[in-house]
């Protein structure tokens, strides 16, 4: 668990770095940064149980794997929420904005296009989105995480 609370407060960190940059990453562009720390979550999760007991089965470790993964999907919606409401909270408002216009563009009525899109871009259904998502890409990580330590890693444990 600590693992986590370290590798969500990194991601958090440069998330709000990139922010206050002027470079906000846009819909999936940070995707490979939750990538990379939820392998690194759920590996070193697996090599802490094995230097614990060599022994451990591969279900506790793709269980304490996914653990791990999904408490940092749980923080990082948590964080995505609270940053949408209160750090950049017109950062919805705006993207609404940019599609209407589109849609204008292509022809499309207003009174349509934009109460949908509104009801739509939301800080909670982003938030939504991406813990299911991290969710998925963490229970992923912890089966082929724990194949990995299961079969091949567990042999170099002492």
């Amino acid at each position: 668990m600590n693992l986590s609370l370290i590798g969500v407060a990194a991601v958090i960190a440069l998330r709000l770095g990139l922010h206050y940059a002027g470079r906000s990453p846009e819909g999936t562009d940070f995707m490979l940064v939750h990538f990379l720390a939820i392998v690194t979550i759920v590996f070193f999760t697996g090599q802490r149980l094995l230097q614990g007991d060599a022994r451990t089965s591969f279900p506790d470790l793709m269980r304490e794997g996914f653990k791990s993964a999904a408490v940092y999907a749980v923080i990082f919606s948590l964080f995505l929420v609270v940053h949408y409401r209160l750090i950049d909270p017109g950062h919805f408002t705006a993207r609404v904005n940019e599609m209407v216009e589109r849609g204008i563009a292509d022809g499309q009525p207003e009174a349509v296009i934009r109460p949908r899109l509104e009801k739509f871009f939301t800080p909670f259904n982003y938030a939504s989105m991406t813990f299911f998502t991290l969710l998925i890409v963490g229970a992923f990580n912890a089966l082929a995480v724990g194949l990995l330590h299961h079969k091949v890693l567990r042999k170099f444990m002492r």
